[in-house]
């Protein structure tokens, strides 16, 4: 097993410290260059900017729910790895992530090795 690290990311989500946090991580496991959006309007123009290999989206965020950018970035790539990041894991919205093409769920208050590990399972190839 190997894993295929993407060399860009967009990470969403309207906290700054949550954003620099999930950055950390990223470059921890070979991530290089990153875009940062606080909603979903930046989001969107960051996304269709530079198309980056990776995508991690909040749920819950003043003025929209990253679950809505989901389908749309999907659609437009399917190569693109898309991970939701959430404080909580309901039930349903875990099943709307996974049904709208998301490749992993996280949740942000999970303890840094757990992070790590989850995300080497989601970049997992069996080249």
């Amino acid at each position: 097993m190997a894993l295929l690290v993407p060399s860009s990311a967009l990470i969403v989500d309207d906290e700054a410290h949550i954003r620099s946090y999930v950055k950390l991580l990223l470059m921890q496991l070979g991530v290089e260059t990153f875009y940062e959006a606080g909603n979903i309007t930046e989001a969107r123009e960051l996304w269709q900017a530079h198309h980056p290999g990776l995508v991690m989206l909040d749920v819950n965020m003043p003025g929209g729910n990253g679950l809505a950018l989901l389908p749309e970035i999907r659609g437009e790539d399917d190569e693109v790895f898309i991970v939701i990041l959430s404080a909580e894991a309901q039930s349903g919205t875990i099943k709307e992530a996974v049904d709208g093409g998301a490749d992993g769920f996280l949740r942000k208050d999970r303890p840094r090795e757990d992070l790590i590990k989850e995300l080497e399972g989601i970049f997992e190839t069996e080249e």
